[in-house]
């Protein structure tokens, strides 16, 4: 039997389960919204979500409604996140679901949803295969892989072509995954294949990894890899003398601030990103370190406007769930990540920028 198939029957199996022990009838005027994450460090989500829902009890006329987050933590035995996705539907009856983890804890999500039809809105997982599954009532506020790819290719075509190319990617599933559409993008557009050098997460091996990216003459190195990874393999580059230019997928804003700090040069370094929640094109200004950041990093800016297009979309169907849905289809939010739109498969509709990084 293979991994799908036993995902959907232990999907199926703790839908009839709940659907037995559900509990009485909940306040009808509590708004629970239920967040999952990939564990219990995850704070940065939460803080984000919390943030979202507390503004909107104070701001909004909610004719004595109130709304409430319900946070549950994927980390475990396989098939945790399916249970907690579960648990949320019908335990603390969520009027919609939003994800800020990994792409193999969306899917499982995703299996919930497309049995219960609760909205599920993507916050951080960038796999293109989860609106290839077309389930009406998934939704991704992040670009995905595929768009990421489009305008780094793009980029580095314009500025080195696409010649003696090096991508550097973290051993992990979301990461090779979106190599494979880099990789695919790079071909489509007439380049040569790039050399792909995977690490762990202790980036081992650096001596091999200087070499082989001298010895190639490297024109430009694509780093694919969560926040802490990628700041420390640039640093790994920059202490051992390696100045070619650097791109990163949005994936390194999960996390920076302590973790770039101690990076003796961040030049000719660029990432993807969206909105305005860095407050302008370098995470320092001129004067030096901007105190005044409303947002410590990408997961924590994409959570916020998940929720608040959550809470806003709640409001505008008139409070009515079976309205929700095709309320969400037709979003059209201004956030701290920039103007937010799906299209019809549930993606965001990309409108990405470079950041040139200042340090």
């Amino acid at each position: 039997m293979n991994k799908t198939v036993l995902i959907v029957l232990c999907v199926n199996v703790l839908l009839f389960q709940f659907s037995i022990a559900q509990q009485g009838e909940k306040d009808e005027n509590i708004i629970t919204i239920g967040l999952l994450v990939n564990d219990q460090t995850a704070v940065s989500a939460t803080r984000a979500a919390e943030r979202a829902i507390a503004s909107a009890n104070k701001n909004k006329k909610l004719n004595g409604r109130q709304f409430k987050l319900v946070t549950r933590s994927m980390e475990g035995p396989w098939g945790t996140g399916s249970k907690e996705a579960v648990n949320l539907v019908f335990k603390e009856r969520v009027w919609a679901l939003l994800g800020s983890h990994d792409g193999r804890n969306a899917h499982l999500a995703e299996q919930v949803i497309a049995k219960t039809q609760v909205v599920f809105l993507s916050a951080w997982a960038t796999d293109p295969t989860l609106s290839q599954a077309y389930i009406p009532w998934f939704y991704n506020c992040v670009p995905n892989d595929i768009q990421q790819a489009e305008m780094l290719v793009s980029e580095i075509k314009k500025n080195h072509k696409l010649n003696n190319l090096a991508v550097l990617v973290q051993g992990n599933y979301d990461a090779e995954n979106a190599l494979k559409y880099l990789n695919d993008r790079i071909m489509a557009e007439g380049g040569q294949k790039p050399l792909v050098f995977k690490f762990d997460q202790n980036v081992n091996d650096r001596a091999n990894l200087i070499v082989r990216l001298k010895e190639q003459g490297t024109k430009a190195i694509m780093v694919i890899a969560s926040g802490k990874q990628a700041w420390e393999i640039v640093g790994v580059l920059r202490k051992n003398g390696v100045e070619t230019p650097v791109y990163g997928t949005l994936a390194m804003l999960g996390t920076f601030g302590s973790s770039f700090s101690n990076v003796e040069n961040l030049s000719n370094l660029t990432v993807l990103d969206s909105g305005n929640w860095m407050k302008s094109n370098t995470l320092h200004s001129e004067n030096g370190k901007d105190v005044d950041r409303s947002f410590s990093n990408a997961i924590e800016a994409y959570a916020f406007d998940g929720v608040n297009i959550l809470l806003n979309a709640i409001e505008a169907s008139g409070f009515d769930r079976g309205k929700l849905n095709e309320t969400i289809s037709k979003t059209n939010y201004n956030g701290t990540t920039g103007k937010i739109q799906f299209d019809e498969n549930g993606n965001r509709v990309s409108d990405m920028k470079l950041v040139k990084i200042a340090y």
